[in-house]
Parts: C-alpha cells; structure tokens; sequence
C-alpha cells in the first residue's frame, strides 16, 4: 500500500509544510517530528474552524488556511515563527495565557478585545478564543490549541447601534420627545425609552410598564375619551394615531399635557402588529394658549369697558365743564390718557416698572389726581406682574367710574401698597379702598381680576379680598414678593 504524503490535505497550509526542509524552525524535518505533533497539527489544517497550534513553551505557531484570513498581511510571515514575535502588540497576554494552559487550564474567552497592526495600522478586534493543551505521547503538556473565531463584525455592528442609540437619546432629549413602542399582537407589551420615563416622571424600572398603569396615569377628565380613541386606532384600520391629553405626573403629582404621535403597522390582513410612536411634553403651550384666550376673554371686555368708560367722561366732563370748549378740551385730554393708558395694556412688557408708576397711568384714566390718594414705597415689577397688576387696577378704575366711587363728584380712592414679612416670607400687599360713592353690591360670579391673579400670581400666599363695605368697596391683593419679579 502506498505511503501518503504528509500532512494530508489540499490547503494552503499543508502544501507549505510538504515543502519544509527543516530548516524553517528548530524542530527539523516535518518527517522526523513526533506523532503527537504531526496528529495534532493534522488535525488543525483539516478543519474548517480557524485554529492555531502554539508548539513548545517559545510557542512555534502553526495555523491553517481559515486562521491565515485572521491574520491578514502578518500571513505567511507568521507561521513557523514565536507567536511572542508574531503578535508583538498581545505579547503579554499570550504570555499569561499560555502559562495557564501548560499549567493545566483550558481559558475560554467571549469577545475579547485586541488592537491589532495586522494589516499596517492600527485596527479594533474582537475574538472569540478557546484554549486548551496538547498532550505528547507521556501525557505531558508539550504545547497550546487555540480555536479562533473573529466576532469584530458583529461587536461593530452593536457599537454602531449603540452609538446610533445614545444619538438618538440625546436626540429625543435635545427635543424633549420620548419614544414608545407598543407590541400589539398579543395584548400590549410596552418599552418605553429613558426620555420617555423622564417626561412622565417615572422611574427606570417602568420601561416595560402595562397597558393599565399608562391609562391610570391618564387625567381623570381625559381618561375615557382618550382611552377610547386609542382602542379605537388599533382595532380599526389606521395607520396613524395622535392624540393631546393630560396626566398626573407619579413623581410630583403635576398634570402635565402630553402630545402622542405614533404609526400603526398592520399585518397583511390588516391586523394590529406594532405601534412606535413619540410623546411630547406640551404644557407651556397649552398654558400659553390658555393665557392667550383669557387675554382675549379681557380684549373684548375691554372694548365694551372703554366705550362705558369714554361715555362716562363724557358725561362728568360735560357735566362739571363751564363752557363747550372747556368741556372740549377736558375731554380730548382724558381721551389722551385713556390711550396712554392702553398702550400700556396692550404692549404685553414693561421691565423696571414700579408699582407708583403703573398707579399713575391709571389714575390718567380718569383725568382727576385730587380723587386718588397714593401712598407707598418704591417695589419694581417684572413684566409679567406689572401687565398683570395693570389689568387688575384698570378693571378696578373702570368699574369704580361706572359704578363706584368715581361714579360720582364726590368719591375718592385710597390706594396703598407695602412689603413686609409673614412667617419668614418677604409679602407684597396692596389695598384699595373707595369711599364716598353710590352703595355697591357685590358681584354674582368671579371676575377678570381674579381669574387674572391666579394665573399671574400661583403661589400659596397669593389671594385677594374683596369686602363691599356701606362706604365703599375695599379691595386687598397678597402675593409673595418673589413672585413679582417674575418674567
């Protein structure tokens, strides 16, 4: 029977080792090598699986064509060499690592990290790597089996989504958008992202919260309507779901409105499958649109105010006036104040106002400063508060004029101010006080003044009074100082 040639096997690899002389590495003629070498190494070249075999304790490498593509430009330069030579830049770990195998280990490592110069440069690579030793004919340790697998594809692949993940995160959070995805086919099984979390007030833990803790977390008022349209969205066939409602915020308790945009993707015969959508916190827009109809609300009660008004001065003016041009005259400049006046109402800022300041240019409005009494000190104002104290003088004025103390020729107004501290809390309070005038009755439902109080001023210590004594009315306002400076 015909003797073959050693080592068996159609590879790169093998031809090299049928063409050795001996003189490649101190081992001599692969012929005269012993048969646990020539065995195992046999076995290296014929399998498919990239493997290296690291011979004696200077680790002579040996490897086959699958371990030569790991390898890159270092093949064939390589192969016969140290591995220590072969691989300078991991010298220390293949150091430690073989003297735990020949000291009878067997490490197994998952995606390992090297930076390899393989190709010329410096280059990220993962491995995954199992060791094991390689026992002469005595059972003695005479070198080191390596089977490699590159796993730097995919560790990349995860690094990229990763990185695209954490983008997006920051994305969502520049944006304040959070984002969902609802797995509809059986159920909802929800995951909700950070931002998402964040927006609702809910902790880490509530990633994958139920479908019953969101409808929960739903605004009593909203909770049906919304809940509705959304059973609605999915059962039917949409495409796209939004909707705007509000919820109690768990970590602080705070409604909070909520914009959801999301798509429905559907199965071929139209069933529910996925939802992936986005939550926006939209509260300082509905708060602004809020302001914007109360404003709008106080517009057209305006409108109607200064008409009363401009026939109220006609009416004093012509009735005190002792010509028809002095009548004229008097008139045309209250008209002028009452302009002034509302330049200021509709001009939306005045930083630095001052409290005497707003004082005047309301009392303008009238035309007469011997029917005011002023007193107080200097508070500046934020623009928020000075168009909002502004507002609630005016409607003091313009219903005073119509109805109290300046209805009349004899009423007058006693308008004060002061800052003081209540309980450790710096208080602002203003107080005014007609007398003189009509008997006033009190009104049946809440005016502008009060509604405009609330939104100016939301603090706990904020609150007015209104007490319709038979001399007069006697109004307070109570807000904390630090409120006033408010933008």
């Amino acid at each position: 029977m015909e003797k073959r040639t050693w080592p068996v096997g159609q590879g790169e690899m093998a031809e090299r080792l049928r063409g050795w002389t001996g003189s490649e590495t101190g081992l001599g003629r692969p012929d005269d090598w012993p048969a646990h070498l020539r065995n195992a190494l046999q076995l290296v070249l014929l399998s498919p699986a990239a493997m290296t075999l690291l011979w004696g304790r200077q680790g002579i490498m040996f490897y086959n064509d699958a371990y030569a593509v790991i390898a890159g430009a270092r093949h064939p330069g390589c192969f016969g060499t140290s591995v220590f030579e072969a691989w300078p830049e991991v010298a220390d770990f293949n150091r430690a690592v073989m003297e735990r195998v020949f000291a009878g280990e067997s490490p197994s490592y998952r995606d390992l990290p090297f930076v390899f110069y393989r190709n010329g440069a410096a280059e990220d690579v993962w491995l995954n790597v199992d060791y094991s030793p390689v026992l002469d004919e005595a059972g003695e340790i005479g070198g080191v089996l390596a089977i490699v697998t590159e796993t730097t594809e995919r560790m990349q692949a995860e690094q990229t989504l990763r990185r695209r993940e954490a983008e997006l995160a920051q994305v969502q959070k520049i944006g304040g958008v959070g984002g969902l995805e609802v797995d509809l086919r059986s159920g909802f099984r929800n995951r909700r992202s950070p931002e998402y979390l964040l927006i609702h007030g809910l902790p880490p833990e509530a990633a994958q919260e139920t479908h019953e803790d969101w409808v929960r977390r739903i605004h009593p008022e909203d909770r049906e309507e919304v809940v509705g349209h959304f059973q609605e969205a999915v059962q039917g066939s949409a495409t796209a779901y939004q909707a705007e409602y509000r919820i109690i915020r768990p970590s602080d308790g705070q409604v909070r409105w909520i914009a959801a945009t999301a798509q429905i993707e559907r199965g071929e015969s139209g069933e529910p499958l996925r939802l992936i959508g986005a939550h926006r916190d939209i509260t300082e827009r509905k708060e602004s649109e809020a302001e914007q109809r109360l404003l709008m609300q106080e517009l057209a009660h305006r409108v109607k105010n200064t008409m009363a008004m401009i026939q109220a001065l006609a009416s004093q003016t012509l009735r005190s006036a002792g010509t028809l041009e002095a009548a004229r005259e008097t008139f045309s400049a209250r008209l002028a104040a009452l302009a002034r006046a509302h330049d200021l109402l509709v001009g939306g800022r005045r930083a630095d106002a001052t409290v005497q300041d707003i004082a005047h240019s309301i009392i303008a409005l009238q035309g007469d400063a011997g029917r005011f009494q002023i007193q107080g000190e200097k508070v500046v104002l934020g623009p928020k508060a000075a168009l909002a104290l502004t507002l609630i003088l005016h409607e003091l004025t313009t219903n005073a004029v119509k109805y109290g103390a300046l209805s009349n020729d004899a009423g007058v107004v006693s308008l004060s101010w002061s800052v003081g501290e209540i309980e450790g809390v710096q208080q602002f309070r203003l107080r005014w006080r007609e007398s003189g005038g009509p008997p006033v009755q009190p009104p049946t439902r809440k005016g502008f003044g009060s509604r405009l109080i609330e939104r100016s001023f939301p603090a706990a210590r904020t609150g007015t009074a209104s007490a319709y004594l038979p001399e007069g009315l006697v109004f307070t306002l109570d807000a904390p100082f630090d409120a006033l400076a408010g933008a």
